[in-house]
């Protein structure tokens, strides 16, 4: 197969939507990127090639409709607040802690059927029949996330639609060992015009954004959202790793059913990866100051969820209502460890083992020793 140009992937999108506006420049960088990888990385399975071609058109379409709707709009949507991030290695709390602090209506947080099609942006008049959220209620549980139509997802398919996300999903290592390194000023500009887009009907504006992916670019991130605070999660990256091993394994098998990977191959490319984006937010933790920074260890989210919660509304400034503190604790005895089944994978599996681990995270380890 021979690989679409990035000018041949927009057409398409032109086509399939009878649009052109792409928006500001940028983008093209990290499809240019993109391409290239799948050429080196996936160059003898054309089907794959194609079948991730047009993930790639979707999300054109998708950057299409977006300029459209600012076009169209016949009001500038509100300015974000905050916000306030949630960060840390994958399978560290993460999600526990996106969810519990979800509870409160103060936060608009991103949802997943609201992600897949951003336009048109929601309505609390109509968003509960909203047919993107009829099919996101149907979806299965899975054990390995906490998950609900209309909880709180990472925002991921937002810095894709400027091809700034990592690309875990799809095997495109020479990608994203380029992604680390990329100046992702662009893309948190786009992540907050679809945002602002996202909450233009549907309030309120204090932004509650999660991902371990923030790891790599927080001083990006920082510049950005001067306002922004940074809660860390931590956890023993020996446990860590082979669960988002597993995890991602999953994903790719979902998304692109006719790959085969080898999972010790996965293991190495993940071990790489987290190691690296530690080292990176270790460093860019000293330069943007530890006052921006809370640590809260995964022990504390389930032991101790609502008391983690309170040090982090005390951080934050925020307030936190009697209501909200009692359904937090409502939502933290219904989802204790376990509640969804076992999630069940092997370190070995992978080819990880915890002294190649320990090693990796040596510096990790012991700066924040007391968290793990």
């Amino acid at each position: 197969m021979t690989l679409p140009t990035v000018g041949a992937l927009a057409e398409r999108a032109s086509v399939a939507t009878g649009l052109s506006d792409f928006g500001s420049d940028g983008w093209q960088l990290g499809l240019d990127h993109l391409l290239d990888a799948l050429s080196t990385d996936l160059a003898r399975q054309p089907d794959l090639q194609s079948a991730i071609a047009d993930m790639v058109v979707a999300r054109l379409a998708n950057r299409l409709r977006v300029e459209e709707w600012y076009r169209l709009s016949e009001e500038r949507p509100p300015p974000m607040q905050g916000p306030l991030v949630i960060v840390g290695l994958p399978r560290s709390a993460t999600t526990a802690l996106h969810y519990l602090l979800g509870i409160d209506p103060q936060f608009r947080f991103t949802r997943g059927w609201e992600m897949a099609e951003p336009v048109p942006p929601p309505d609390p008049a109509t968003e509960a029949g909203d047919r993107r959220r009829r099919a996101a209620l149907s979806s299965n549980t899975d054990v390995q996330h906490i998950s609900s139509a209309d909880g709180p997802v990472e925002d991921g398919m937002i810095h894709a639609l400027h091809f700034g996300h990592q690309e875990m999903a799809i095997p495109v290592p020479t990608y994203t060992r380029w992604w680390r390194h990329r100046d992702l000023t662009g893309t948190f500009g786009y992540q907050e015009r679809v945002l602002r887009l996202l909450h233009s009907r549907r309030p309120p504006h204090l932004w509650l954004l999660k991902a371990p992916a923030y790891l790599f670019h927080l001083g990006s991130m920082s510049r950005h959202y001067p306002a922004a605070r940074f809660v860390m999660t931590h956890r023993d990256p020996t446990r860590t790793i082979p669960s988002a091993c597993s995890v991602v394994y999953t994903t790719r098998r979902s998304s692109l059913p006719a790959y085969r990977q080898d999972k010790a191959s996965l293991g190495a490319d993940m071990l790489e990866h987290f190691a690296e984006g530690m080292r990176m937010a270790m460093a860019a933790r000293g330069q943007i100051g530890e006052d921006r920074f809370l640590d809260v260890s995964h022990e504390q989210v389930e032991e101790h969820p609502v008391r983690t919660a309170q040090r982090i509304y005390g951080f934050a400034g925020l307030d936190l209502s009697e209501e909200t503190l009692s359904r937090m604790q409502d939502w933290a005895a219904a989802n204790r460890r376990g509640s969804r089944g076992a999630h069940d994978y092997s370190a070995e599996d992978y080819g990880l083992f915890p002294a190649k681990i320990d090693e990796e995270f040596a510096d990790y380890r012991r700066a924040f020793a007391s968290y793990l």
